[in-house]
């Protein structure tokens, strides 16, 4: 996604000027500004600017847009107009009546009346603007363009205008969205277990930092005698109390810095993590999974391979394989084929690209790419696998460190002071 970045720079005059600039990253943006002749000194993300640029795909979810698009698929289908079939959605849930009514069930009611909506208002608009714009003469495409759909969306709806066939188009359209939403869930549900595991286990050194290591010090003041490796621990940990404020503070300015990718952090850090070849299976076989369910979309609706390819250059937002899609693009633009592109481009194991030589020479891309699709889903699934089953095995063994270091260092000679045993070992 492109983001909007404010960059100070000066003229070979040496006057200086500001501009806003549109680019992938901040790196992108450096690249923008020198490839036009200009010394940036100066280049911030223009949080702002982001923050009120329109909404994507008519701020509808994913899932939303492929119950949206599946059910304007059927409606086209048996009406054979846009128009029509929008028509039929424009409908408003009715108004429950609950008059003189003023109890738990009607409340209840109430809630989810409004709830739903809230749900659907960014469809009900969004259907309502699409009329409006019809009756003024736009074309569907240009319709969608307005309303700030994906290029993906665009690219299908202009062939659907050369051929006429809309219901097809949006049924693609539709299954494009549900895989996507499929893509994010499946990312987010591998990670969640383990994620909330290290959540759990900052939230309980925090309680341990600041309530029980303070209540453990008074009642080993009244102790004769203290093992020297509890005085430690307590020492440690009153230090850790001093500056714990600090590092979260430092931690999430990092974090904030990586997600603006301030001085090409962001940019950085995935170039670091490409070079771990476990992680970088993870995110390679998963981006490149989605990565060829598109290009397989696009080819089987009939796009040209060099559209697709411009396409990726344009749209994708990891820099390595926008730089790899680009090189393609630029090979493909020379008259090279798909495969000697690829194979140049070098960022697919040979077994693919001998897969995509003999697609491409069979005429059945579209097919050889879906199955590819798949193929990378499986691997990406099982290396997040043995990833998700490391970040478990880290957090536990972070737990077990941390009970340890409770009972040996504060408890066990809690329990020695409070029976009267010498503490001393």
């Amino acid at each position: 996604m492109l983001k909007n970045y404010l960059i100070k720079f000066y003229t070979p005059e040496g006057k200086s000027l500001i501009k806003n600039i549109k680019a992938g990253s901040l790196s992108d943006a450096e690249s923008i500004i020198l490839e036009e002749g200009y010394m940036p000194s100066v280049i911030l993300p223009n949080i702002f600017l982001d923050l009120l640029r329109p909404i994507s795909n008519a701020g509808m979810k994913d899932a939303e847009l492929s119950m949206f698009f599946n059910e304007l698929y059927q409606l086209v289908k048996s009406t054979g107009s846009v128009s029509k079939a929008l028509g039929y959605m424009n409908k408003d849930i009715a108004k429950p009546e609950y008059i003189g009514k003023f109890d738990l069930l009607y409340a209840a009611k109430r809630l989810y009346y409004n709830h739903r909506q809230s749900q659907i208002k960014n469809r009900q608009k969004f259907i309502r603007n699409c009329l409006e714009l019809i009756d003024g003469g736009e074309s569907v495409k240009k319709i969608f363009a307005l309303n700030n759909f994906e290029e993906i969306v665009l690219s299908l709806l202009d062939l659907a205008v050369s051929t006429g066939d809309y219901s097809e188009a949006f049924l693609k359209i539709s299954e494009y969205f549900e895989t996507k939403n499929i893509y994010k869930k499946n990312i987010i549900g591998i990670l969640a277990y383990p994620l909330f595991l290290f959540l759990l286990l900052f939230v309980a050194f925090s309680v341990f930092l600041y309530y029980i290591v303070p209540a453990f010090s008074i009642f080993f003041k009244q102790f004769p005698h203290i093992p020297e490796s509890t005085l430690y621990t307590l020492g440690l940990f009153k230090y850790l109390k001093n500056i714990f404020v600090y590092c979260i503070i430092f931690t999430a300015s990092i974090f904030a810095a990586f997600m603006a990718d301030l001085s090409g952090i962001k940019t950085k850090a995935f170039s670091f993590i490409q070079n771990i070849p476990q992680i970088r299976n993870i995110i390679n076989y998963g981006y490149l999974n989605w990565i060829f369910y598109q290009f397989s979309l696009m080819v089987s609706s009939g796009v040209t391979v060099n559209a697709v390819f411009n396409y990726l250059g344009k749209n994708t937002s990891k820099t390595y394989f926008r730089n790899k899609f680009k090189s393609v693009y630029e090979d493909l633009m020379k008259g090279a084929s798909l495969f000697e592109s690829i194979y140049k481009a070098n960022f697919l194991s040979e077994d693919v690209v001998e897969s995509i030589r003999y697609a491409e020479i069979g005429g059945f891309l579209s097919e050889t790419v879906l199955r590819l699709s798949g193929e990378f889903k499986d691997k990406s699934d099982r290396y997040m696998k043995i990833f998700t089953k490391g970040l478990f095995f880290l957090a536990m063994t972070g737990v077990v460190f941390f009970l340890l270091l409770m009972f040996f260092s504060l408890f066990l000679p809690l329990i020695q002071g409070m029976v009267g045993l010498s503490a001393n070992y």
